[in-house]
């Protein structure tokens, strides 16, 4: 059982990665909702396969002397492999736990330290977002989710004074409604899933691949909110990605990865906005509908195997 567990929840991580060729084709924001729900979905399934993997071996070592023979056979019966085996899997179920929870804790100490306070700056607002011009000739953007104790009803919208003068009015317009929509649809939230899944399972390539098609899917996402609210906004958009992806490429290295992303959403932005018919759409949702069904089945089996156990407590000595 606990293998299975194990086996869906690697799966469902997967499929945004192997299936972002058809993704492409969704809504983005409906593309980025069905990769977090692989991802979440995914990564508990596979945290409470290892759990399920280690309980006999961790039951049998903290306890073994109280357990009767019947009860240990059939906890057993979760977890082959034996005691290496079961140790292994709770080894790592607390790695895997653990380095999560530390993505998760870096993000939101990133965005606590990305926050600008009102010394800094020039502040102004945008819708009710904070919009803040900071004085730097790097072009840069980017938005960050209301922070605890602040006196704002939303996020901030950050852009460079370097932005601000490189673009035209419209084209401006264009990358602000980008950031707000970032923020408007707590964008930050999903960030989070994609970093707690890279990091935590970073032994899985696949993990990274399907995170990163969910963290392009946001970016798509907020493309589309933004060119429904700029006139001409495909063009607008368009026109500031390339002038900010041409100075990026020529001035860091580790800009070639964000070039990487701006190159997939400009080419969505040369047509028109996505849509996918049924039948196909059928098709992108069967895998990740299939390894649900086992897993839930699975995990009724279980939770039918611990009852009767709970039931034979009274005749095992515990």
């Amino acid at each position: 059982m606990g293998v299975a567990f194990v086996l869906a929840g690697l799966g469902l991580v997967a499929l945004p990665g192997a299936l972002r060729p058809i993704g492409r084709r969704l809504a983005p924001s409906d593309w980025a909702r069905l990769s977090a729900a692989a991802l979440v979905g995914g990564f508990g399934v596979f945290e409470l396969g290892l759990v399920f993997y280690a309980a006999p071996t961790v039951l049998s070592a903290s306890g073994a002397f109280g357990l009767a023979s019947l009860c240990l056979q059939m906890l057993g019966g979760v977890a082959p492999g034996g005691a290496a085996a079961g140790w292994a899997a709770g080894v790592l179920a607390v790695v895997v736990a653990g380095s999560g929870a530390l993505a998760l804790d870096r993000a939101r100490r990133v965005r606590r330290g990305t926050w600008v306070e009102r010394c800094i700056g020039e502040h102004a607002r945008l819708g009710h977002h904070d919009l803040v011009v900071l004085p730097s000739d790097e072009l840069a953007a980017f938005s960050v989710g209301c922070q605890g104790g602040q006196n704002y009803q939303g996020g901030q919208v950050v852009v460079s004074s370097g932005l601000v003068a490189a673009l035209c009015p419209d084209e401006l317009a264009a990358v602000l409604a980008h950031e707000a929509a970032h923020l408007d649809h707590r964008h930050q939230r999903y960030l989070s899933v994609a970093s707690v899944v890279r990091h935590g399972l970073a032994f899985f390539p696949p993990a990274k691949h399907s995170a990163r098609a969910l963290v392009v899917a946001l970016e798509r996402w907020a493309d589309e909110v933004a060119v429904g609210v700029v006139e001409d906004g495909r063009d607008r958009l368009r026109s500031a990605l390339r002038r900010v992806t041409a100075s990026m490429v020529g001035v860091e290295v580790a800009a070639f990865s964000a070039a990487d992303t701006v190159a997939e959403r400009l080419a969505a932005l040369d047509g028109p906005p996505p849509g996918l018919a049924v039948a196909p759409l059928g098709l992108l949702y069967s895998p990740g509908f299939a390894l649900c069904v086992a897993s839930v089945t699975g995990f009724g089996v279980w939770i039918g195997n611990l009852q009767m156990l709970f039931q034979m407590s009274g005749h095992c000595p515990l």
